[in-house]
């Protein structure tokens, strides 16, 4: 019995010096990655450029309209900005920034005719002139998701536009008509105006909508491209003075203006890396051996 005895207690002792050598070779432990956008590492730096087409609904002059005259051939061209902002990213899906952009560049024309009953003769004016804008916008986007290193994005902002109307000028001719007394013919008089105004500035309400995708580059450095709607709001020139009489008329007024824009950017992430760049890592509680 006494043998017994000591045979188990030596079988037990050498079941647990074995278990003891086994925990020396365990595998290492693997390291756990640390979710990316937690809270409070989500800062971030944004720069874009871009062009935009900008258009005006319509445009609008006092006494055009009190006379009956139309507007028609509104024109405009493209319009050059750059910007800069900052942001916060709250989780994988939300983020927040404040921008501000100087748009340039941009010029618009158009034509209106007007009958003059008092004559009964037709004006006919030709209007060109330069619109610059300094734009703020507090923006929201909503991330779609990640692909390799892709996250497709929506989002809006809201905000101010100062509208700035230089150099513009108003360039027309007044057509009459009347009759030859010793031949009965009708004859057509052309008489040349010419136009200018002073500087207009006018602040408004601005809205965008946009669209795009971001890549990240490494794990603080994110490119984007997207497409962005966005409304200016109206814009007004000085008084128009008639170069040649020295009559002062109302400022030419454009109504509703928005852009068509494509931009390009980067926004430089602080914090914690997103999804390219080396992760920091948490690893757990080593294996100690016990004695």
């Amino acid at each position: 019995m006494g043998s017994l005895k000591t045979l188990t207690l030596a079988g037990m002792m050498a079941l647990g010096a074995s278990a003891a050598s086994a925990a020396d070779f365990l595998p290492a432990p693997q390291p756990v990655p640390e979710l990316k956008g937690t809270i409070g590492h989500g800062w971030y730096l944004r720069a874009d450029i871009g062009v935009g087409s900008q258009s005006a609904e319509k445009y609008y002059q006092q006494q055009v309209i009190e006379n009956g005259g139309i507007f028609f051939n509104n024109t405009s061209e493209s319009a050059f900005f750059g910007g800069i902002g900052f942001g916060y990213r709250f989780n994988n899906w939300l983020r927040f920034d404040l921008t501000g952009e100087y748009r340039g560049g941009g010029t618009f024309s158009t034509n209106e005719r007007t009958y003059r009953s008092f004559d009964g003769t037709y004006q006919t004016n030709t209007y060109k002139g330069n619109l610059s804008s300094l734009v703020t916008l507090f923006n929201a986007y909503v991330d779609l998701g990640t692909w390799k290193c892709l996250t497709p994005y929506l989002g809006a902002g809201i905000g101010v536009a100062s509208n700035r109307v230089t150099g513009l000028t108003d360039q027309g001719v007044i057509q009459g008509q009347w009759l030859q007394p010793s031949t009965g013919d009708v004859l057509v008089d052309w008489t040349p105006t010419l136009g200018t105004a002073g500087t207009g500035t006018s602040n408004n309400l601005a809205w965008a909508l946009m669209a795009g995708i971001g890549y990240e580059v490494s794990s603080n450095l994110t490119i984007e491209a997207g497409y962005r709607y966005l409304n200016l709001g109206d814009a007004r020139s000085g008084n128009i003075v008639n170069s040649l009489t020295g009559e002062m008329y109302s400022p030419l007024k454009a109504k509703n203006i928005d852009s068509h824009d494509f931009r390009v950017g980067m926004r430089w992430n602080f914090g914690s890396p997103d999804c390219c760049g080396p992760k920091e890592v948490a690893y757990q509680p080593p294996v100690v051996r016990k004695y």
